[in-house]
């Protein structure tokens, strides 16, 4: 075997892996993920004399409230989803009729134009929740007639009510929306524009304005930007491969011998 084929051969063992380690070294800041809200805590490790820190951020607790088709919808259900979320009320004037309407246009895209489902949360990997804040008037019939109003899409789209005094500590205390309302909230009757994003793991990745199109549209990316987000609790597919990289490692070089010494016995056999 002559020196370009050698070159060739190197290369045809080596570049993949190459290739590889430089994707991951420059794409590890390529995407920029939504920033986590509302850390619990941080828990030290110390592992071989090093000390390292990680965040314990502030997930939401499952609730189980009433939606517009008499549905009993829980959190846990949609669990694995990406999470939209709202706080609205069928009498208001003003602000409740724009966000619905804003809603439901970032609803529609991401809507499967076939959805094969069983159940109603099937449909789609994004779910949205309105909770109305004035559960006393927003009775089953009034959220369907909501609903009906904006073309809410039921398979996605839940508007909730249930005790007022759950929906109120679970909008104030949990998703603390009092801290992200520039103009603040009367914890007596919340009446905000805020639409809030969950991950999948119930963590709350960001608020957004949602009268104003320009954040309507980035949250749409960030909706994006969290479906390219590895499910850190969820094992990857090659994980059962692990214990073979050392083998798959030794096969280049175990082929470069094995050439070698082909090539090398055929010089002999010439001369």
């Amino acid at each position: 075997m002559n020196k370009t084929a050698w070159w060739g051969l190197l290369i045809a063992l080596f570049l993949p892996i190459g290739s590889y380690m430089l994707v991951k070294g420059l794409g590890e800041d390529a995407v920029s993920m939504p920033a986590k809200f509302f850390a619990d805590s941080v828990v030290a490790q110390v592992k071989d004399g090093k000390t390292t820190y990680d965040t314990v951020w502030h997930r939401i607790p499952n609730f189980t409230f009433t939606d517009q088709l008499g549905r009993r919808i829980s959190l846990d259900e949609l669990e694995g989803k990406i999470i939209i979320v709202n706080s609205f009320f069928t009498r208001c004037p003003n602000i409740c009729p724009g966000l619905t309407r804003n809603i439901r246009k970032l609803q529609a895209s991401f809507e499967n134009p076939n959805p094969k489902k069983k159940n109603y949360n099937d449909s789609s990997i994004v779910y949205f929740l309105s909770l109305s804040v004035d559960s006393e008037r927003d009775s089953v019939e009034a959220l369907k007639r909501w609903a009906e109003r904006f073309q809410v899409n039921g398979d996605s789209w839940s508007l909730l009510t249930g005790p007022k005094k759950e929906i109120y500590e679970l909008l104030l205390n949990d998703f603390k929306l009092a801290s992200q309302d520039g103009e603040g909230v009367d914890s007596n009757f919340i009446h905000s524009e805020k639409v809030m994003l969950l991950d999948r793991n119930r963590i709350v990745r960001g608020f957004y304005n949602g009268l104003d199109s320009t954040e309507m549209m980035r949250l749409a990316e960030d909706v994006g930007r969290l479906f390219l987000e590895r499910n850190r609790n969820k094992p990857s597919i090659f994980r059962q491969y692990i214990p073979l990289l050392p083998v798959l490692a030794t096969i280049p070089f175990i082929l470069l011998v094995v050439m070698f010494l082909l090539n090398r016995n055929r010089k002999r056999e010439v001369y």
